[in-house]
């Protein structure tokens, strides 16, 4: 499994958003959202795309997690896990040293 930052795409949003059951909005809406996010995260497994996370913030000391999405078929695999991992690395990779976040 791998995960890749900041390649989520409307169409993959679509897809994996739609996969859990939550009805998804306008494609212009996305488009907005994914441009005003401070990291995406795709999880891929044998190169499909299976999960999603979403990082929003001001960059200095307040992150959310948004739209995090694990396709079914792959939930509890670990799938989650590795996204929320890498997301809190990236999170670290944007803060000076001993800076606190919420």
């Amino acid at each position: 499994m791998e995960v890749k930052i900041n390649t989520l795409t409307p169409e993959l949003f679509l897809e994996l958003y739609g996969s859990v059951g939550w009805e998804p909005p306008e494609r212009a809406q996305i488009e907005a959202a994914l441009q005003n996010t401070l990291v995406s995260l795709t999880a891929y497994d044998g190169g499909n795309p299976v999960g999603m996370l979403r990082v929003l913030g001001d960059g200095g000391m307040s992150f959310y997690i948004k739209d995090f999405a694990v396709l079914p078929s792959h939930q509890s695999k670990g799938v989650g896990s590795f996204l929320i991992d890498t997301a809190e690395s990236c999170i670290r990779g944007m803060l000076s040293e001993g800076w606190a976040v919420s």
